[in-house]
């Protein structure tokens, strides 16, 4: 093996490089916005590790791509170095591209050898997103609304569903929403705060990685040159990138002492990470149906990219440079202006082709010269964007020989550092391992000597938790028999209920039928009111009784009247003639006084004795027997009277009275059987009931003309 240095010839390149300035192609200010996440970031926190399991399995590690957290700086730096005409980024000796197979192991989600997403359907189907957001069709119509050009769904109502389902524990339904959410937010940007209806479509089609890529390489390669904002899934091109670029030595060292744009500059093809994840690869999709590369459908534009470049990536051997036909630019458009090609792309990724090891080769990420020699006159004629950077790492020797290629011994020597780290690492977890075994010894000691003791504790608890379910058995006895009597009086008392009901009842239908009778009643007394009245008679006993009266006061001396007369006088006596129980004292004060003045005298001789009191005794019984008839007339007259004011007090009640005069000029007839009752005036059905002598009231006998009743004074 012939072995030839190249110290000196580096050295000389480096101070030629030093003295004449190197010209630089122009850069770009790019903008990076992000929405704020933290309601999306919380909902995530529900995902425990317990169901992240599952949750990765159906929709791709894409919880991952939510907690990246974005440093804009690295972004801006690679963003310079794009090469628009190879669709790839072109450094010092070396291109990086991301490929659908680093997103596809990034994400977690397969490549679906199938027609991506070409574009959303004309006529939205609410049970289609009804059925993929676990929602009911009448919630997606009523929260479906336009945000500028695009239609779709409010953040704010899935979050709020989200958390309602998750707080009712349907975690399907709530991952479901969640992957909608970040599809909407972080895969696919459209409007902040809004997942439209091409997330939304994506998401139910489940094959992302195509788009995901096609959005990415249109949005930098629509705005190379121009800056601006640059609107794709952010955090996947930034884990992308961080993958492929050192994890540890000088360039994670200088990170506080250098810019970005020196440490990358700094780098060669012997720092760059070509294998880590990406060894995994087995098949690589090169072409689609007429395509020597990939045609990519994203959700604004079409654009295509060369899987030829990034070989290396995925840990194949570079052996030569690639073909113009495959570098060469085939689609790059925005959708709606040519639908005919759009229709051309989606025929064309039903004949995928893929290239496995049999073709590309055994696995050995390393580059030809042919191929590195071809890079460094594409970066003579792209330009680089910042001055060049003597590497901060070692780099290996140039190696040339007949037999053993340079990028052969390269790989050899990186592997061989690469086993050097692996092993200093093996011996600090080796370390770590051993401190935490007598760690974990000492605390297994002491776990056994409280064991000891919680053992021994527990021996005598146990008569104690066994009276306690002694006691707790008898309670709940106690509380079942309790619980039985308490079903029994609540039946007793639902029976009482039901009888109070029926009885209840019975007594409605009485109170009806009383209702019924009395108004037949009322209207009974209303055709009674309307005859005519009926006068109270002049009655001859009365006169005759008054008379008997006024003779009998005729016989008494003036002192010895009835303290009643006295009171009241004789003359307003016949004022008084409705009241019974005035005229019953008076006449037995009378009687007494007489009594007391036909008592013989103490000189009085037995025959005037005897002659006295047989003409006082005659008089006497005549008097009784009047008196006896004049007493049951009056009770019948105070008898009437009072029924005839009850009957007065029920008809005011149920009709008020009428206050009319009588005509003037209108002659009473003599032959009238009644008339109609006037305030205190009397009915002739009423005077019936009024009875003299046990005998009722006769109407021959009655004075016809009207009187009124007399009322007390």
């Amino acid at each position: 093996m012939h072995i030839i240095s190249q110290v000196h010839s580096r050295a000389c390149l480096l101070i030629e490089m030093a003295t004449v300035p190197e010209p630089k192609r122009k850069t770009c200010s790019y903008s990076f916005h992000r929405e704020p996440l933290t309601p999306l970031v919380e909902l995530g926190s529900f995902v425990t590790d317990d169901r992240l399991k599952s949750f990765v399995g159906r929709y791709g590690d894409i919880l991952t791509v939510l907690k990246t957290v974005v440093d804009p700086v690295p972004l801006q730096t690679l963003l310079q170095f794009y090469d628009p005409e190879l669709r790839c980024f072109t450094f010092q000796d070396y291109q990086l591209a991301p490929t659908l197979e680093e997103y596809s192991i990034l994400l977690s989600i397969p490549i679906q050898h199938q027609t991506p997403f070409l574009d959303v359907p004309k006529e939205v189907d609410f049970r289609l997103i009804a059925r993929a957001l676990r929602l009911s069709v009448k919630e997606v119509g009523e929260n479906w609304k336009p945000c500028g050009e695009v239609v779709g769904l409010p953040l704010r109502f899935l979050l709020r569903v989200a958390r309602d389902e998750a707080e009712k524990g349907n975690w399907e339904v709530f991952h479901a929403q969640l992957a909608t959410m970040i599809y909407g937010i972080i895969l696919f940007p459209s409007m902040p705060n809004f997942i439209d209806y091409t997330a939304i479509s994506i998401f139910i089609r489940g094959n992302p990685v195509p788009t995901l890529l096609a959005d990415t390489y249109y949005a930098i390669h629509s705005r190379h040159g121009k800056g601006g904002a640059i609107r794709c899934c952010l955090p996947l091109l930034f884990k992308w990138f961080m993958s492929l670029l050192p994890a540890s030595g000088p360039f994670v060292d200088t990170q506080s002492t250098l810019k970005w744009t020196q440490r990358v500059m700094s780098l060669t093809s012997y720092d760059i990470r070509w294998q880590s994840y990406r060894m995994e690869v087995k098949v690589v999709i090169i072409s689609c149906g007429e395509f020597r590369n990939v045609p990519l459908v994203g959700t604004k534009g079409c654009i295509n990219y060369s899987p030829v470049l990034s070989l290396r990536q995925l840990g194949f051997v570079m052996s030569r440079r690639p073909l113009e036909a495959e570098i060469a630019e085939s689609v790059c458009f925005e959708k709606k202006d040519d639908p005919v090609r759009l229709e051309q792309i989606g025929k064309a990724w039903r004949a995928i082709g893929v290239k496995d090891g049999s073709i590309l080769g055994k696995k050995f990420a390393i580059a030809m010269p042919d191929y590195t020699d071809w890079v460094k006159k594409r970066v003579e004629t792209l330009l680089l964007p910042y001055d060049r950077m003597e590497p901060l790492q070692e780099q290996p020797p140039l190696v040339l020989a007949d037999s053993v290629p340079a990028e052969h011994y390269k790989q050899a020597l990186m592997e061989s550092r690469r086993l050097r780290e692996k092993e200093q690492d093996t011996q600090m977890e080796l370390y770590k391992a051993k401190a935490d075994k007598l760690h974990l010894a000492h605390q297994l000691r002491e776990v056994q000597g409280e064991d000891a003791g919680r053992a021994r504790s527990k021996k005598r608890s146990y008569d104690e938790m066994e009276s306690l379910l002694d006691a707790e058995h008898r309670e709940c006895l106690r509380l079942q028999r309790a619980e039985v009597n308490y079903q029994k009086k609540i039946k007793d008392l639902e029976k009482q209920l039901k009888d109070k009901d029926t009885q209840l009842k019975k007594e409605m239908e009485l109170r009806q039928k009383s209702e019924v009778y009395l108004g037949g009643e009322v209207l009974e007394l209303r055709r009674q009111l309307k005859e005519k009245i009926t006068p109270l008679p002049d009655c001859s006993e009365c006169s005759l009784l008054i008379d008997q009266c006024h003779y009998l006061k005729t016989l008494i001396p003036e002192g010895r009247l009835p303290i009643t007369s006295r009171l009241v006088g004789w003359d307003s006596f016949s004022l008084y003639s409705d009241y019974s129980d005035f005229v019953l004292t008076w006449l037995y004060d009378l009687l007494t006084l007489m009594i007391a003045d036909q008592r013989p005298h103490r000189y009085s001789t037995r025959l005037n004795h005897q002659r006295n009191m047989d003409q006082v005794q005659a008089e006497l019984a005549e008097m009784r027997a009047n008196m006896a008839q004049f007493m049951t007339m009056m009770q019948g007259v105070v008898q009437g009277q009072e029924e005839l004011r009850a009957l007065a007090q029920r008809l005011e009640a149920v009709i008020p009275p009428v206050h009319r005069a009588p005509p003037v000029d209108v002659p009473v007839h003599e032959n009238a059987a009644a008339t109609i009752l006037v305030n205190d005036y009397a009915v002739d059905d009423e005077l019936k009931g009024i009875r003299i002598s046990e005998q009722p009231l006769a109407a021959e006998t009655v004075n016809v003309r009207a009187t009124r009743a007399p009322g007390r004074k």
